[in-house]
């Protein structure tokens, strides 16, 4: 068995030690079947825990988590999952959505913790009429949301028990809006002896029926401190990262072990599409907007104090850097409110999600970068720029996994294997990797951070953080 059947596997049997004496979730849906009760679990594949909040923050009413650090957790309020048969028409036969899932109270989930990840899980009971009958086999769904993202995005929408089951879920960020943190995940069920096991498709099955969630976004961040306030003779008044390529929506297939059932390594998937045109920046050099704004960060609301150029940050000790010698160094609190995230003085963060995006072959040729980091003066101009270079990119020449829609929605998704064509400056987004400039492991900062010392880059490297995990990343439980 491959590597992520092996770490699969271990999930299934931890979770399974871990539930053991806990109380089910219990709740909704109908099915027939002569047995009495049956179980199955639903974890959220993190690889991190719970973000709190902090002081001063309100998690129930949050609408989004920033990426704080390279420790991944997850924050979403609702978890869907929808269960049909595993035939042709598929009738929906189990339908339930748990609330208050990141909750810290533990009531709808439950952290768990492994050597190869961490995350959230539930024990989700069926009883009565809700089982799932003898000798079948089903297809389970799960998809984890915070409500009010991706346009009020509701999975599995004006599906119920008893309806065929006959599209795949997109979800679009609507105009004006940007990509959230979203998990999804299949898994094919088997019922012997009253009891829903995982299956294989192939009359085999792996143990007790678990489910399992994972990111279906990418993500990146910028940690930065030594900022020049002037570059040939111009001032400084912002940070800002463009992309060449944005896709509007994401596909939810191209499952592990689903579109091929004996494939448990699907990895550097490419679940984007809809690729939009609403460029809102430019490339240096350009002459016409062809880029779009990943983060910006204003300089001015981190080193405030400006009387006379209020648009321009205020070099405190006059040395013509922006950094820990600055006294007047302030969070910005309008994007990071009290608790959010951590940060040494002197240093800024900019970070957002991202939908996964393929780079083309006439994309590699032309040497368009997949990003670019820019200085800009208080009218918006580029004052000088960064082609930001991917670490390693030779060593992530696996074939790219591509899922698409050829007929739509209503139609199967389509998984093919691409040929890699990534180059130092002009490389693919695949969705569950963290792409980051700076190191930061963990939310709070305990001095080990390495904020990027842009007084002296030469080049900026983009790190890929492999299902947003390093080595030395701090995690609590």
């Amino acid at each position: 068995m491959k590597r992520f059947g092996q770490i699969g596997a271990g999930v299934a049997a931890a979770l399974l030690c871990l539930s053991c004496g806990e109380k089910p979730y219990t709740g909704g849906g109908t099915s027939g079947s002569a047995a009495a009760e049956q179980h199955f679990i639903v974890a959220v594949e993190s690889m991190g825990e719970l973000f709190t909040g902090g002081e001063g923050v309100d998690v129930p009413v949050a609408t989004r988590r920033p990426i704080s650090s390279v420790a991944p957790t997850q924050t979403f309020d609702l978890l869907s999952i929808i269960i049909v048969e595993y035939a042709s028409p598929a009738r929906v036969v189990f339908k339930r959505t748990i609330g208050s899932w990141s909750s810290p109270d533990n009531m709808a989930s439950i952290p768990w913790s492994l050597e190869s990840g961490q995350g959230r899980y539930a024990t989700v009971t069926l009883s009565g009429d809700e089982c799932l009958e003898e000798g079948h086999t089903y297809m389970a769904y799960v998809i984890g949301y915070q409500s009010g993202t991706f346009g009020g995005y509701e999975p599995f929408r004006d599906f119920e028990v008893g309806d065929v089951y006959n599209r795949t879920e997109v979800a679009s960020v609507p105009a004006g809006g940007s990509a959230e943190e979203i998990f999804a995940g299949a898994e094919l069920f088997e019922v012997r002896d009253g009891a829903i096991l995982s299956g294989r498709g192939n009359g085999t099955t792996v143990g007790q029926g678990v489910l399992v969630a994972r990111r279906q976004v990418a993500g990146t961040f910028g940690y930065f401190t030594r900022i020049p306030v002037r570059v040939s003779g111009r001032d400084v008044a912002a940070l800002r990262l463009v992309a060449t390529r944005r896709n509007r929506s994401l596909i939810f297939g191209g499952f592990r072990g689903l579109d091929d059932l004996f494939d448990f390594s699907k990895d550097n998937v490419i679940n984007g599409m809809n690729p939009r045109t609403d460029y809102d920046a430019r490339l240096a050099g350009s002459s016409r907007d062809d880029a779009f704004v990943v983060y910006r960060i204003d300089l001015c609301k981190w080193f405030p104090g400006n009387a006379e150029q209020p648009l321009l940050p205020f070099d405190a000790n006059g040395d013509g850097y922006l950094d820990d010698g600055d006294d007047n160094w302030q969070m910005d609190a309008e994007t990071y409110p009290q608790g959010t995230i951590s940060l040494p003085q002197g240093t800024v963060f900019g970070e957002k999600f991202w939908i996964s995006v393929a780079m083309t072959h006439d994309d590699v040729v032309s040497g368009t970068p997949t990003f670019q980091m820019q200085l800009l003066d208080a009218a918006g101009a580029v004052v000088t720029y960064w082609d930001v270079a991917l670490r390693d990119f030779e060593g992530t020449d696996q074939d790219r996994t591509l899922v698409s829609l050829p007929d739509g929605p209503e139609g199967r998704t389509l998984v093919t294997h691409v040929e890699n064509l990534d180059t130092e400056t002009c490389f693919s987004i695949v969705r569950n990797r963290l792409y980051t400039m700076g190191e930061k492991s963990q939310s709070q900062s305990y001095g080990e951070d390495v904020p990027v010392d842009l007084s002296a880059a030469g080049v900026l490297v983009l790190n890929a953080n492999h299902q947003w995990q390093i080595q030395n990343s701090i995690i609590f439980n």
